[in-house]
């Protein structure tokens, strides 16, 4: 299926992977130490038609979606940091993911995802891009992906992405298998005694 409005783009691979790369690059100087070395981050560049997973953080993802696709996301990470930057309203769902669907007749749709640890599927024809990440990629369909500078391809195994947090990785495991995130307790109410009146002892 060949896609007239990913096609107008003329942007080249080596131009787009240019400016992932400067991009990742100013995003790790202001990441702090304590937040993991530049080897463990990665950056995919990925465009095509299909389903695509990415479950991780710690980085920027983002890219466009195009007529007809959808995003998902949902955040796993224990301080609840996810932010979306999109213009396009998102709808709820019942296991705390958002959606986001471009109205119809819409041509293109860029966002923006940030986080320590998060969930994306991008389904339909898009762009997905992120940098300084670690996590996992899954592509399902058909279009063209680099991953740390190197082609790779749609349709094969899982694509690893730097060096899980230890701190993260009991979360990071529901996230790789699509499991909702643990629902955080109800608040118990504090008991309300009920008020007594003293009485006044009587005199003989």
């Amino acid at each position: 299926m060949r896609l007239p409005s990913l096609q107008r783009t003329h942007v080249s691979r080596q131009v787009a992977l240019r400016a992932a790369l400067a991009a990742v690059a100013s995003l790790l100087l202001v990441v702090p130490a304590s937040e993991g070395a530049a080897r463990d981050r990665g950056l995919f560049v990925s465009k095509g038609v299909g389903r695509q997973i990415f479950a991780g953080g710690g980085g920027v993802a983002y890219g466009q979606i195009f007529s007809g696709g959808s995003l998902v996301v949902l955040d796993y990470s224990a301080n609840h940091d996810m932010k979306v930057e999109t213009p396009v309203v998102a709808t709820s769902n019942s296991d705390g993911s958002k959606t986001y669907v471009p109205a119809g007749g819409t041509a293109r749709t860029a966002y923006r995802i940030s986080g320590s640890l998060y969930r994306v599927t991008v389904q339909g024809a898009a762009t997905f891009n992120a940098v300084a990440v670690y996590g996992r990629l899954q592509l399902r369909g058909k279009g063209t992906l680099t991953v740390n500078g190197a082609r790779d391809r749609w349709n094969g195994p899982a694509v690893k992405l730097g060096t899980v947090p230890k701190a993260v990785k009991a979360l990071y495991k529901l996230a790789a298998d699509g499991t909702p995130p643990p629902t955080p307790p109800v608040p118990v109410p504090p008991t309300t005694l009920p008020a007594t009146t003293a009485t006044a002892p009587s005199s003989g």
